[in-house]
């Protein structure tokens, strides 16, 4: 009888408080909701520190197992060479731009006309033209001028602001680690630390696989632009591969510097460019981004397709950088905190009920 009763209370426990803790989840969803509506971009610009912080402190902590160097030492160590990296990048890439540049814009013009020429030869160029021509009427020169330095200061600040916070983030981990921590209970910090422990290494195994279309697609345009002859086909390449890290908008952005070059040799060299570009945009978008983030963070291919582009509906270039490991980061706050809490009152529940019948 009394094994009866306190197997009752059990189950009795193990069920209650369930719907004030469904009223409370619910009420603390839609204050997020809210919050991530009207302050999105102070979200993501805060996740993609984050993820910044990550890697400067992964890159740290290799350097710290193969040294003798202390965290100190190797957090220095990390941003000397991305320094070096980055003066080495701009001293080899600038010289060279400039100058060649200075000649696309001389030549330009022409060209354009030999691009022109050769379109009116076909009937789908005329077509094209035709809609090129309507378009370019709508648009006024000098809103669009404003438009896009306005976009480029925005950039810049936000880029700004990513490393900021990558930059302190990574400088002292264990900080801002312990600071939120304590924000939690002390029954729930091991909890809480557990969760954090499994949310990083999904993102740093997200960072990882990131890198694989980016190696990829960086030689294979560099591969491809040496073959057509396009100069700076090295810078080229590496600018693509250095884009791609935003799916989708990155492998775009990265085609049109390399379709201006193209022009120099020709409009057939440029259209086969585009051709390329067009390729390369629909595999790693679709194919190779995909499949490297489920192999690296077991993100189901049409989850990440998917992802990205409501983030692109909903907050452009910043929303697609960050919607895969947004979303994979979702994914580990789901399983843990939903799921395997699911699991376990299940579990539970189970293990009462035999002792119940045996009473």
């Amino acid at each position: 009888m009394t094994v009866e009763v306190d197997t009752e209370s059990v189950i009795v426990q193990a069920r209650k408080g369930e719907p004030e803790r469904a009223v409370l989840l619910a009420f603390v969803l839609v204050l997020v909701l809210l919050f991530v509506w009207f302050e999105w971009k102070l979200i993501f610009l805060a996740f993609a520190g984050l993820l910044c912080a990550l890697l400067l402190h992964s890159i740290t902590m290799w350097i710290e197992r193969h040294t003798r160097f202390g965290p100190g030492l190797s957090y220095f160590a990390t941003l000397l060479l991305l320094v070096v990296a980055i003066v080495g990048a701009a001293a080899l890439i600038i010289p060279q731009a400039v100058t060649q540049l200075h000649q696309i814009i001389i030549a330009l013009p022409e060209s354009l006309a030999r691009m022109k020429d050769f379109l009116q030869q076909k009937s789908w160029g005329r077509t094209l033209l035709q809609m090129v021509n309507r378009a370019s009427q709508n648009m006024s020169l000098g809103a669009n001028a404003k438009a896009i330095s306005g976009a480029v200061t925005e950039t810049v600040v936000d880029l700004i602001v990513v490393f900021v916070i990558g930059f302190f983030g990574a400088l002292n981990p264990r900080g801002y680690k312990n600071g939120v921590l304590a924000l939690f209970p002390e029954q729930y910090r091991d909890r809480a630390r557990d969760i954090a422990v499994e949310l990083m290494d999904r993102l740093r195994w997200w960072l990882l696989g990131q890198m694989v279309p980016m190696a990829v697609l960086g030689v294979a345009s560099m591969i491809a632009l040496w073959i057509l002859g396009v100069h700076l086909a090295f810078i080229l390449g590496l600018f693509t591969g250095i884009m791609v890290f935003v799916p989708y908008a990155g492998t775009i952005l990265a085609g049109i510097p390399s379709v201006l070059m193209a022009l120099q040799k020709g409009p057939w060299t440029a259209l086969w460019v585009v051709i390329l570009f067009s390729i390369f945009h629909l595999t790693e978008g679709y194919i190779l981004t995909p499949l490297v983030q489920k192999k690296a963070v077991r993100l189901p291919p049409v989850l990440t397709v998917l992802a990205q582009f409501f983030m692109w509906s909903f907050a452009g270039i910043l929303g697609v950088a960050v919607a895969a490991p947004l979303t994979a980061a979702c994914m580990v706050l789901t399983s843990e905190l939903y799921l395997k809490s699911r699991d376990q009152k299940s579990k539970a529940i189970e293990q009462v009920r035999p002792q119940t019948k045996a009473g």
